[in-house]
C-alpha cells in the first residue's frame, strides 16, 4: 500500500519538532479527557494500549513530516507487525481505527496549543487535513494485510510465550497493575519475579526485521506496536547480554534498574532514549543504555527552556564576529566537558592547547564571573551542546 505524502511535505518541519516534544504530554491529556468520559478504562493494560496507540500515531505523524518518504517507510512495516501482533491475540483489526482517530484528534489539539499557531496557510492545511484521511485509509489496508498474513502462518505460538508477553504488558502497565494478579500471571508464565528490572525499547533496523529470540531471563515482545524487553537485575550487578542476532538488525535502548513495581518509569526512559538515537543525537550501536546519556536526555526533555535561556545566557558571544564567536563556542564547550583542562579540549578540538589558554582568555573577559560559577557552567553546557547539535 502506498500513501501520497505530497502534503506532509508541504508541513514546516517546527510542527513536528514541537509536537514531539509535547507526545507524552498530549497522549496522557486525550486518555485523561477520554477516561472521564467513560470512553476509557481508568488503569489497566486497556488503558495502557489506548496511550500506547496515541502516542505511537502522534509519532508516526512527526515521522512523516521530517521525512515523508523514509517515514511512510518505517510506519508501514510498524502497522504490519501491530496487524500480525492483533492476530496473534485473536483480535480484530478494526479495533485500531479508534486508537488511529484518537491519534490525529490528538495531534490537531496539540498543535493547535502551540504558541503562534500552526502558521501554515489554508492551502496547507488543507492538505494535511486530506493527508490524515489518506493516512488512516492506508494504514488500516497494512494493519489488515499484516492480519491476514499471521492468520494463513498459524496464530500458534507456544503459551508459555503468550503468557509472557500479557505479563509484560502488565508490568509495564501505568498506573501499576494489581500486584496479585501480577504474582498469578508470572507463576503461570513460570517466570520469577526479580527485586529490580531494567526495561528496554526496541526498533528495528530494517524493514521486515526477524523478531529475535528473548534474552535469557528477560520478557519480551517484539510483535507490539511499541516492542519492549524486561531484564532482571543481575545481582552482582552485571549488565544484561543481548544476543547479537539482537543487536545486528534492531535499536535497543536500556533504561535504568528500578523495583519491578516502577517498570514502567525505566520503560518511558528507555523510549526516550531509542527516540534520540532515531533522531542522531546519539549512537545507536550495541545497547544504548539511559544511564550514559543523562546530558541528552535532559536537553530532550527541556529543550525550549534551554532554547529561551540561551538568548540571555550566550549574550557576551553577541559583539563576536561570526567567525570567531563560532570558534569560540566550540572551545567553551570542550572546556566545559573537560573541566577547563586546555589540553584534554586541545585534543578534542585538534589545536594547540596554547591556542584553547589563548581563546579561554578572550572568554573569560567576555563571560567574567559566569565561568568561575559551577551551576552557571552546567547551564552553559547545556545550552552549547544543544545549540551545536541543532546548527
Amino acid at each position: 500500500m502506498e500513501l501520497d505524502v505530497s502534503a506532509f511535505e508541504k508541513v514546516p518541519g517546527w510542527v513536528a519538532a514541537r509536537l514531539r516534544a509535547r507526545v507524552d504530554r498530549a497522549a496522557d491529556e486525550l486518555l485523561h479527557e477520554l477516561r472521564e468520559r467513560g470512553a476509557a478504562p481508568a488503569s489497566g493494560e486497556e488503558a495502557s494500549r489506548v496511550r500506547s496507540g496515541v502516542a505511537a500515531g502522534l509519532r508516526h505523524f512527526c515521522d512523516l513530516v521530517d521525512d515523508p518518504d523514509a517515514g511512510w517507510d518505517r510506519v508501514q512495516a510498524f502497522y504490519l507487525r501491530v496487524g500480525r501482533h492483533l492476530a496473534r491475540d485473536g483480535r480484530d483489526p478494526d479495533e485500531i481505527q479508534q486508537a488511529l482517530r484518537r491519534s490525529v484528534l490528538a495531534a490537531w489539539r496539540t498543535l493547535a496549543a502551540v504558541p503562534g499557531g500552526l502558521d501554515l496557510d489554508r492551502a496547507a492545511l488543507g492538505l494535511v487535513v486530506d493527508a490524515q484521511f489518506a493516512y488512516m485509509d492506508a494504514v488500516a489496508e497494512v494493519i489488515a494485510a499484516g492480519h491476514r498474513d499471521e492468520r494463513a502462518v498459524g496464530p500458534a505460538r507456544d503459551l508459555d510465550v503468550r503468557r509472557r508477553a500479557r505479563l509484560l504488558h502488565l508490568l509495564l502497565a501505568e498506573p501499576p497493575a494489581d500486584p496479585d494478579r501480577v504474582a498469578a500471571l508470572a507463576r503461570e508464565a513460570r517466570w520469577t519475579r526479580p527485586g529490580t528490572v531494567a526495561a528496554g525499547a526496541a526498533r528495528p533496523r530494517r524493514d521486515g526485521a526477524v523478531p529475535p529470540r528473548t534474552p535469557p531471563g528477560a520478557l519480551a515482545d517484539f510483535g507490539a506496536p511499541e516492542p519492549a524487553l524486561l531484564f532482571p537485575d543481575a545481582p552482582d550487578g552485571d549488565r544484561p547480554v543481548l544476543p547479537d542476532d539482537l543487536l545486528r538488525d534492531w535499536i535497543v535502548a536500556i533504561g535504568p534498574a528500578v523495583p519491578l513495581a516502577r517498570a514502567a518509569r525505566s520503560l518511558r526512559w528507555a523510549r526516550e532514549t531509542l527516540a534520540l538515537a532515531g533522531r542522531g543525537d546519539i549512537p545507536d550501536t550495541g545497547p544504548i543504555r539511559s544511564a550514559e546519556h543523562v546530558p541528552a536526555l535532559v536537553i530532550a526533555r527541556a529543550g525550549e527552556l534551554i532554547d529561551d535561556a540561551a538568548a540571555t545566557r550566550l549574550a557576551p558571544l553577541r559583539a563576536v564576529p561570526p567567525a570567531r564567536r563560532e570558534r569560540l563556542t566550540e572551545t567553551l564547550l570542550a572546556l566545559l566537558e573537560h573541566n577547563f583542562n586546555a589540553a584534554d579540549a586541545g585534543r578534542r578540538l585538534r589545536v594547540h592547547p596554547q591556542t584553547v589558554r589563548y581563546r579561554l582568555r578572550h572568554l573569560q573577559h567576555l563571560f567574567g564571573d559566569d565561568l568561575r560559577d559551577p551551576r552557571r557552567c552546567l547551564e552553559l553546557e547545556l545550552i552549547l551542546r544543544r545549540t551545536l547539535s541543532t546548527c
